[in-house]
């Protein structure tokens, strides 16, 4: 188990935003992210760890002048050294160290600001990881330098790579009231005023150690609940097995809750594209069935003995009995399992739908359970599913647009099925099973 499991997901983020920045040109300013448009703030570079050395002074001092407090770290003093290696910019916490690799040895990605910073934050931090204590420090730090646009920029890219908007202890009143203070100032016109506005809301951020991006994500999610949404959701650390089996057995939730996903190329990451209450329902009901799933497969593995299967020897030319591997069983009970779900809940969705909108299995009015005077209702019910499933497929064109999204899936196409039959049957039964509480089943199988 890993002891700093957020480690890669926050360095792709940071890769994204550097990407981001990189796009910008003196006449090109802006960027376009998720439908909406930034204008980050400069960001610095370097020409070796000698400047890289005289900005992180700067940065300190910067900190100490303005009563920007994290723990007193910003009073310890930070050396930087060149890196004999050129893949990695590193820490170290024993004697407060940065080691960037220089110009020569191929250090030109890490001679920037997006990178020192980084290191600072670790400093500042003044424990080890990338979890959300650190990331809230990353995200203060760069507000309490004068780049708040970057900073709504990196919760972002965390929030795409399936991290969780940075800890904090802060009430939703406190939160409510520096997102108001954020409004006032970007809603006037008045230089002074916004001033003193940007002012009231970092000074009582920084009371908290909290920081603005917080506030501004609070404020949005409460004013986008009537519109869609984008949220990634993280199945699993690179190189697992079994990621793909995860993430059929997410789809088939999500389509099922009026849900489009795209899945990142080595399945460890779903982003999903709905409204945010349904979001809620298909992570709720996935991560149940998930582990119903896993602890099915594991009882099933322990209480028989491995399967056996006929396969064809080519060198030798005849049919031959072979044990099937424990991880092709698993894979097996996994894919049957995500299959029949997918049935029961689709065939659930039928029966909804049609209940709702008065329609019976021929598609005609008047179904089961449905009065003739209730037609005009059902109607309004089916108008209001449209309009829904619309404003999802627009969204989701338009990020997979904006996104330049072209390519498919092809984490699960080779199946393990055939390979296991027993397995499969087996997964096939527990989904039968499956529950969503201890309460409330899925629809009749």
């Amino acid at each position: 188990m890993s002891t700093d499991p957020d480690r890669w997901a926050a360095y792709a983020a940071e890769d994204q935003v550097a990407g981001w920045l990189d796009t910008l040109r003196p006449d090109r300013p802006e960027i376009t992210v998720d439908g909406r448009t930034f204008k980050p703030e400069p960001e610095p570079r370097f020409t070796d760890p000698e400047a890289v050395g005289r900005y992180v002074d700067q940065v300190l001092g910067h900190l100490a002048e303005r009563g920007r407090r994290y723990g007193g770290r910003e009073a310890l003093p930070v050396r930087v050294r060149p890196r004999r290696g050129s893949t990695a910019a590193t820490y170290s916490l024993d004697d407060a160290t940065i080691a960037v690799p220089p110009f020569e040895r191929g250090g030109r990605w890490a001679l920037r600001g997006l990178v020192v910073l980084h290191e600072i934050a670790h400093h500042l931090h003044g424990e080890p990881g990338h979890g959300a204590a650190w990331r809230g420090t990353f995200v203060r730090l760069l507000e309490d330098l004068g780049s708040p646009v970057t900073a709504e920029l990196l919760q972002h890219a965390y929030a795409e790579e399936g991290l969780g908007q940075v800890s904090h202890t802060v009430d939703d009143g406190t939160l409510a009231r520096i997102a108001k203070l954020l409004r006032q100032a970007e809603g006037t016109r008045n230089e002074h005023e916004r001033e003193a506005f940007l002012t009231k809301a970092q000074g009582l951020a920084t009371r908290h150690s909290i920081a603005l991006a917080l506030a501004r994500a609070h404020t949005a999610r409460q004013e986008r609940h009537d519109q869609p949404v984008a949220e990634n959701y993280r199945i699993g650390e690179p190189g697992k097995r079994g990621l793909a089996r995860y993430v059929r057995l997410l789809l088939n939730v999500a389509h099922t809750n009026d849900l489009r996903c795209t899945i990142s190329h080595d399945s460890t990451a779903v982003t999903m594209y709905g409204f945010a209450a349904d979001i809620e329902v298909t992570k709720a009901l996935y991560e149940s069935l998930l582990v119903q799933m896993v602890a099915d497969c594991e009882r099933y593995l322990a209480s028989t003995e491995r399967e056996t299967v006929r396969t064809w020897n080519a060198r030798r030319r005849r049919w031959e009995k072979k044990q099937v591997a424990t991880i092709t069983a698993r894979l097996a009970f996994y894919e049957a399992y995500a299959l029949r779900i997918g049935q029961r809940l689709g065939e659930a969705r039928r029966a909804e739908i049609a209940a709702a909108t008065g329609e019976g299995p021929d598609g005609r009015r008047g179904g089961r359970g449905i009065r003739p005077e209730d037609a005009p209702t059902s109607s309004e019910t089916a108008l209001a599913l449209r309009e829904k499933e619309v404003a999802v497929h627009d969204y989701f064109a338009e990020a997979l647009r904006r996104n330049r999204v072209r390519g498919t899936w092809k984490g699960d196409r080779r199946s393990s099925m055939a390979s296991a039959p027993s397995a499969a049957g087996e997964g096939h039964r527990a989904a039968d099973r499956a529950r969503l509480s201890d309460e409330r089943e899925i629809g009749a199988g």
